[in-house]
């Protein structure tokens, strides 16, 4: 939640302390709950990534998220909570 600082999806402000954490690999596809693997969602955007074609990717550290095909566009995140140049210490 510190990384993401509220709801990840692109043009989100929903705060922490309302969202879940959702697995980009799925928990029962044997996806880690780790950093790497999470991101914070409001209620609205869990449901949408789970129930349509959104992709999420992890792998620059920060979630970007990709459209379905027939939206088009590219990827992108969301700058409202995290400052862009936020850097995660790796142990």
């Amino acid at each position: 939640l510190v990384r993401d600082g509220g709801c990840a999806f692109p043009g989100c402000s929903v705060p922490a302390r309302w969202c879940d954490i959702h697995h980009v690999v799925h928990w029962a596809d044997h996806g880690p709950t780790s950093v790497d693997n999470c991101v914070a969602l409001c209620g609205r955007h869990h449901r949408l990534i789970h129930h349509s074609h959104w992709r999420i990717d992890m792998t620059t550290g920060i979630p970007q998220f990709h459209p379905p095909p027939w939206l088009g566009g590219a990827s992108r995140r969301n700058p409202l909570h995290a400052p862009p140049d936020l850097v995660r210490i790796r142990e």
